[in-house]
């Protein structure tokens, strides 16, 4: 009796099992801290100069550091959010 009651539950499918490599956690011990001190200086920038006329009129540099630290950003999201097609 016990072995039927086996047979008839279905098996579990490991397709859509995600699996990281210790390459892939050293990218996101890497990865985290860059986004998170973009995400925090591009908030920053907003706040202050929605505050402040005095950082409003001189925005440029802290704009110029906001799109400098994009660079990387950009190729970090890049990374993570790509769909692998080549991989298995």
């Amino acid at each position: 009796m016990a072995e039927e009651e086996e047979e008839q539950k279905p098996e579990r499918r490991d397709e859509n099992r995600v699996q990281m490599t210790s390459q892939d956690i050293v990218r996101l011990i890497i990865a985290a801290p860059v986004i998170f001190t973009w995400l925090f200086l591009g908030s920053r920038i907003i706040i202050s100069a929605t505050n402040s006329e005095a950082v409003l009129n001189n925005i440029e540099p802290l704009l110029t550091v906001l799109s400098i630290l994009t660079i990387p950003c950009v190729g970090i999201l890049q990374s993570l959010f790509s769909n692998g097609g080549d991989k298995k």
